[in-house]
């Protein structure tokens, strides 16, 4: 018989018998829509994170302050001669507080409005790597502020714009703080999300400036560029062992290498899940095939009585075990990819809370935005191990048809 015999008969017997094929069809999506769905959002996830790791660069450390501990001038000096370290950038976070601008005032908040870094704003362009200037011109000067693109274009329409020359106050809400004017002398392209921050939402100010807000010489803590990623390690076990306690230190390369030991956890969580339910529907066709070779015992026994042989009639019930698992598998598939866009959005939740003055790592006011990474390989493993579990759990049925005596088969009621 030809390839395209089996395919007709057997396709043929599965017709005869819709509503129990189509039960066990639906049995077998649930195992390649989970592989399809999950492996998707997992690396639409790592993708999304990766990405936002890479905005700063693998050679980035930044240093938080705690407490109340003096994070002044000789500190970052002495950090600047730690091995590796190529700049430090000082940094105060006025991270709640008030803005007034055009008679309207509302509070600092980086999911709603904005917040003020001071930072020396000649130096923006090596902290944020290919960020632009919109209109205006950046001048690091105490009375002059650099708004970023969400400042200038607020989302919400209770928020004034900041423009270039647009006057507004900022007053910090601690017990030291004061209450400083600024004038708007640039407006930034957007530039999206970064690890710790997002200059979209921040409002720049000089480092005097900062220092005028707060009333403090202490800094918020510390941008650092390492000389290579290499470093990075050395880097971070000296502040560590320098400050101990005093500050909290993050960096790129192991952000990356806990968020890379993450989604490997959840992708063999995410497997054991799918493996049940292929298990599942292993059994479930098992089953079917099993029922289809008792009911057709007498039919079996007469095709073999006309001369189909052994080899034929294991090769049209593993067909309809394959027809099955294709099936199974296209609609799983399908399922899958659709379903990792829900997916996304549940993970592509709000931004983490984090205290006033302090960076939450990946904050963003929109949080991480994922898309699903649907690949062709990624459709066809989907499929492949729905026909693999099918055409598996149709062996034996399709041995036990394969070996009944054409004499004792139509014997048989």
């Amino acid at each position: 018989m030809k390839p395209a015999d089996y395919l007709n008969y057997a396709w043929g017997a599965l017709k005869e018998r819709r509503l129990r094929t189509t039960l066990t069809v639906l049995g077998i999506v649930v195992g390649p829509a989970l592989i399809t769905a999950l492996n998707a959002t997992t690396a639409g996830l790592t993708q999304a994170i990766i990405s936002n790791l890479q905005v700063f660069g693998a050679d980035m450390i930044l240093v938080q302050r705690i407490g109340d501990f003096n994070f002044d001038d000789s500190v970052v000096k002495s950090i600047q001669q730690f091995q590796g370290v190529k700049e430090v950038y000082p940094y105060y976070l006025i991270g709640s507080g008030e803005i007034k601008t055009r008679g309207k005032s509302f509070a600092m908040d980086p999911t709603r409005s904005y917040t003020v870094l001071a930072v020396e704003l000649k130096k923006l362009p090596n902290l944020f790597p290919n960020i632009k200037v919109e209109s205006g011109q950046v001048i690091d000067n105490p009375g002059y502020a650099v708004v970023g693109y969400s400042a200038w274009n607020p989302k919400d329409p209770d928020i004034p714009p900041l423009d270039v020359g647009s006057l507004f106050t900022v007053s910090s809400s601690t017990q030291e703080g004061s209450t400083r004017s600024f004038s708007v002398s640039a407006k930034l392209s957007r530039y999206g999300q970064a690890l710790f921050l997002n200059p979209d939402t921040q409002i720049f100010v000089s480092l005097e400036a900062g220092k005028l807000i707060t009333n403090r010489k202490s800094y918020s803590g510390a941008f650092i560029r390492i000389n290579d990623p290499s470093f990075s390690d050395a880097v971070v076990t000296a502040l560590e062992q320098r400050y101990g306690e005093n500050v909290r230190v993050f960096s790129i390369t192991a952000i990356s290498a806990t968020v890379q030991q993450i989604i490997g956890t959840l992708n063999v969580f995410f497997s054991s899940v799918a493996s049940m339910s292929l298990l599942v529907a292993f059994l479930g066709i098992m089953t079917t095939m099993f029922t289809s070779v008792t009911e057709r015992v007498r039919e079996i026994g007469l095709i073999k009585a006309l001369g189909f042989k052994t080899r034929d009639v294991m090769l049209t019930f593993l067909m309809e075990a394959f027809i099955i698992g294709l099936l199974g598998g296209v609609a799983g598939a399908a399922v899958g990819a659709a379903s990792s866009f829900f997916l996304s959005d549940i993970f592509s939740g709000p931004p983490p809370q984090r205290r006033p003055g302090s960076f939450a790592v990946g904050e963003n006011p929109e949080g991480i935005r994922i898309i699903p990474v649907i690949t062709p390989e990624l459709i066809v493993l989907g499929i492949g191990v729905a026909v693999s579990v099918a055409v598996l759990a149709g062996l034996i049925p399709a041995y036990r048809a394969s070996k009944l005596e054409p004499i004792e088969a139509l014997r048989r009621e």
